[in-house]
């Protein structure tokens, strides 16, 4: 078995034991169970469960802006990335709630603890830096009323949202609400020009 593919074995087995048990209640045990690979091995590529939890979430956090990037250089219409951007973020958690449900649960278990913050506050300067190079490439925004911003913080605003949203539907053990996030959609294609 080549090593990429034992440490992609390894990831979605530790994406599917924190999907049904907190952080700190999962072992690298169970992880080892459900993956068919040796508790050592994992120990190998993982020297611990942060380690391993904080990988989950960066590739989550790479597909995420590598996609918008992607619709970015799609289209130079601003209402049209942002009906894509949303669109592609709805398919997303449709077709892998557990992607995002995961992630939302290593985020706050990791803000339990010392020893973890450090590591969630890499995560989120990397999401930063992530965030910041897309909202460069999607340009100053004219909002409706005349004013500009940035694309950085236009984008993070567009993010934060349907971010807040499906933690609200999440944290009620709900499914988050297709109606609710093209909401959200339709109030940012309506702030701009």
């Amino acid at each position: 078995m080549k090593s990429y593919n034992k440490k992609e074995i390894i990831l979605e087995a530790a994406q599917e034991v924190f999907f049904k048990k907190s952080f700190y209640e999962a072992t690298m045990e169970d992880i080892a169970q459900l993956s068919g690979v040796k508790k050592s091995t994992i120990y190998y590529y993982y020297p611990s469960k942060i380690d391993l939890a904080s990988e989950l979430v960066e590739q989550y956090i790479k597909k995420l802006f590598e996609k918008i990037e992607e619709i970015i250089h799609q289209t130079t219409n601003i209402k049209q990335r942002i009906k894509t951007i949303v669109d592609f973020y709805i398919k997303l958690i449709e077709e892998n709630s557990k992607i995002f449900i995961t992630t939302q649960r290593i985020g706050y278990d990791f803000m339990q603890k010392e020893e973890s913050k450090k590591k969630i506050n890499e995560l989120f300067e990397k999401l930063r830096v992530r965030q910041k190079e897309a909202g460069d490439l999607f340009g100053e925004v004219i909002l409706s009323s005349g004013a500009k911003v940035s694309g950085d913080i236009f984008l993070f605003s567009l993010i934060a949202a349907l971010g807040r949203a499906i933690v609200e539907e999440v944290s009620r053990e709900r499914k988050p609400r297709k109606s609710e996030l093209l909401a959200i959609r339709d109030i940012f294609i309506a702030s701009v020009k």
